[in-house]
């Protein structure tokens, strides 16, 4: 058992088989019973909320209970092991060591090819807004960010998907297969575009305190923060995985309202771009 990674509220565990990693959550570092909860509560809201929605497409994951004795790594990162078990998320691995020649990165997207094998890893972002701008070049502008492309116009538009090629040098049979996948029906931006369209419902004037946010507004915030993986060969069918599906905790809101106001303030200065 090895720790392969950790976040601010996981750590990443591999057990030696390159198929599957394990997440473990240690959100709370005061308490393991309340990671353990957390952790049970959000695979019941990726099955019951986040797989009707992605189908196929989510990646497979399921809860998997371990005794403490077999994780005591644990009390590095959890002060109170108030429980006997270890609640994790297995999770099948998307970019493997065989996958481990990095063609390109910027803060949106990546690109990794083993032989002919090309994977695509990439955040969408907001797909579906009412703010009347776009969400993610105005944040890009406000970051000072040099990204040329926006997945909220590859939406509709799957030929922009030259404007994210050009930064890597990839292989125009690649490129032609992508652009047929975004220019279909049932692709994930479409998917996800219509999932957050569906769920934005709450307006942020709404919002005053933790007990104001409802559910709706957290599968929206999740849906606005999923990551993407698409596997090409060229003698195979592509395969699209999506992860970063975890329920959002409540106590973020004054995060996203803070962001809120923040952009509504930037764009009354600043040219920013519709979709």
């Amino acid at each position: 058992m090895r720790i392969v990674d950790r976040g601010r509220a996981n750590l990443l565990i591999d057990y030696g088989n390159p198929d599957w990693l394990y997440r473990c959550c240690i959100r709370f570092p005061s308490s393991l019973r309340l990671c353990n909860q957390y952790t049970m509560d959000n695979v019941r809201f990726i099955n019951e909320k986040i797989r009707p929605i992605l189908l196929d497409m989510l990646c497979f994951m399921e809860l998997q209970t371990v005794l403490l004795n077999k994780l005591q790594v644990l009390n590095k990162y959890i002060t109170e092991l108030d429980d006997d078990i270890v609640q994790l998320i297995k999770i099948k691995t998307l970019k493997n060591e065989s996958l481990d020649q990095l063609i390109y990165r910027d803060h949106f997207t990546s690109f990794y090819c083993s032989g002919d094998d090309i994977l695509m890893e990439f955040k969408p972002k907001w797909l579906y807004s009412k703010l009347g701008y776009c969400r993610n070049c105005t944040y890009n502008s406000l970051k000072n960010r040099d990204i040329s492309y926006c997945y909220a116009t590859l939406l509709n538009e799957p030929r922009h998907f030259f404007s994210i090629a050009k930064q890597a040098s990839l292989p125009r049979e690649f490129v032609e297969d992508i652009i047929c996948y975004f220019s279909s029906s049932d692709n994930i931006l479409k998917v996800l575009h219509d999932a957050q369209k569906k769920s934005d419902v709450q307006p942020w004037t709404q919002i005053g305190s933790v007990s104001d946010v409802d559910d709706q507004c957290l599968l929206c915030m999740t849906l606005r923060d999923v990551t993407c993986f698409i596997r090409w060969h060229p003698h195979s069918s592509l395969s699209v995985s999506v992860v970063d599906v975890d329920l959002k905790p409540r106590e973020k809101w004054e995060y996203w309202i803070e962001t809120h106001q923040t952009l509504n303030s930037y764009v009354t200065t600043h040219h920013s771009k519709k979709h």
